[in-house]
């Protein structure tokens, strides 16, 4: 009897993992989707008309810091606001990084297409620069509009300065609104990646060295 019971009792626990594990092969929990943003290619710069044969070869280095990021934002979290006053995420849906790193590496990447400088680097590397940007993100969210319709709003304020003597040199804001073609994940990654890279590359344009 001792022995029928203790197998009973190992059944009855094999019976309980085995069920365990389907539960777990079988969630209902959605698979989280990891979205990425491509580089913005900015205008060209154009030639120097006082130089004969083109443009000067750019001579300052720039680092650009991470950014900062208004409350809420420094995560990997896709977020949008509801009401103009409810801050939530999209379930499910992430950047591959938290958006300050992601909108570093753009940012670096704009720069260095601009031309303008001659060299870009993020402040994680060991080189030093003539000059440091400071880029704020004061919004990189989706905002839904009276009739249900999502409108992604990139505002970025960046800053220029000299390292050397911390002197301010420039300072303004970039900004963009686009309008998602529907209110699925798609259409409004397709969104974001439209105003930001239309804010990166005012960016790229407005900063001089």
């Amino acid at each position: 009897m001792r022995s029928c019971a203790l197998i009973a009792v190992t059944a009855a626990i094999a019976a309980l993992t085995l069920s365990a594990g389907c539960a777990g092969l079988h969630s209902n929990e959605a698979v989280p989707q990891i979205y990425m943003l491509g580089s913005a290619t900015p205008p060209p710069v154009a030639a120097n008309p006082v130089a004969p044969g083109g443009p000067v070869a750019p001579t300052v280095t720039v680092q650009v810091l991470r950014p900062l990021a208004a409350p809420g934002l420094d995560t990997d979290q896709i977020a949008l606001m509801r009401d103009s006053q409810r801050l939530d995420y999209y379930a499910a849906s992430h950047w591959p990084a938290p958006l300050p790193d992601l909108l570093q590496t753009l940012a670096v990447d704009a720069l260095r297409s601009s031309g303008r400088f001659r060299a870009v680097q993020p402040d994680a590397t060991a080189f030093t620069a003539d000059d440091v940007l400071q880029i704020e993100i004061r919004h990189c969210q989706v905002e839904y509009s009276p009739d249900g319709s999502p409108v992604v709003h990139v505002q970025l304020l960046a800053t220029l300065g000299a390292r050397a003597d911390r002197a301010l040199l420039t300072s303004f804001t970039a900004e963009s609104r686009k309008s998602a073609s529907a209110n699925r994940m798609q259409s409004v990654v397709a969104a974001f990646q439209g105003a930001v890279s239309e804010a990166l590359s005012q960016l790229a344009a407005q900063i001089a060295p």
